[in-house]
């Protein structure tokens, strides 16, 4: 089998939740988080700049993103890391259950001092589960499936994490670092539905940011092999800014 369908497949397969990692081991299909999703080459960054620590990219990384006209909105949240302001716009309209679900968690402060507990560069940075001693912050029931809303994964748009089970979003999310619709995307064909993953908002103000922690060097933390920044990147808060 040829060696990009393969690696694509397993990237497929694991952009899941990780609060269930400890739970079990994962079974066929696999349920955590996101290996890369093939062997292109990721983005370079420049060296830290700016008063957050931001990498500046060499150059802009194509996007179809760039050219969809994204829905109306006036609801933004900051979400707030050691790392700098990542701004974000969300959707209500097409994603009502999942962005009350993030409003929700944000005002209740269940983002506040946690991490980006998993980095796959040139993919997704990830987090919304754990605090810096990896211990696991309790979440609410999951929320229903909405990643069949039209929205695509490309580059700068946030999504939901979730295990196997497409209704099994709960508190964590991840922002694509290019565009991932082919791999993560909700399609029907005439096997039926492959579900993908609830994109939700979108970053328009400091993509800078994420991809600077999506450069970090990574290695094992925690419960988790691999794929955990080396540096500490902590949330300090997420704003919903209405």
């Amino acid at each position: 089998m040829n060696k990009a369908i393969v690696l694509a497949a397993l990237a497929v397969l694991s952009l899941s939740a990780c609060e269930e990692r400890r739970r079990a081991k994962p079974v066929v299909p696999p349920t955590d988080d996101v290996p890369p999703a093939s062997d292109e080459a990721p983005a370079e960054a420049a060296s830290e700049t700016g008063a957050f620590g931001a990498a500046a990219a060499a150059a802009p990384i194509p996007t179809a993103a760039d050219s969809v006209t994204w829905p109306t909105t006036d609801l933004r949240a900051r979400i707030i890391t050691s790392k700098g302001d990542i701004v974000v716009e969300l959707y209500a309209k097409e994603a009502p259950k999942t962005v009350e679900n993030f409003v929700q968690y944000a005002k209740d402060g269940h983002y506040d001092r946690l991490i980006i507990h998993r980095v796959v560069p040139g993919f997704v940075i990830q987090g919304g589960g754990y605090n810096q001693y990896f211990n696991e912050r309790p979440a609410r029931p999951p929320i229903p499936y909405e990643g069949d809303n039209g929205l695509k994964n490309f580059r700068t748009t946030l999504a939901m994490a979730r295990t196997a089970d497409p209704g099994s979003a709960a508190a964590q999310w991840f922002v694509n670092l290019r565009d991932n619709n082919e791999q993560l995307d909700h399609f029907v064909n005439d096997l039926g539905p492959r579900y993908g993953y609830a994109v939700f908002g979108r970053v328009i103000e400091g993509m800078a940011v994420a991809d600077a922690i999506g450069a970090l060097p990574t290695g094992p933390g925690g419960p988790f092999e691999a794929e955990v920044p080396v540096e500490t990147v902590t949330i300090s808060r997420v704003d919903i800014l209405e």
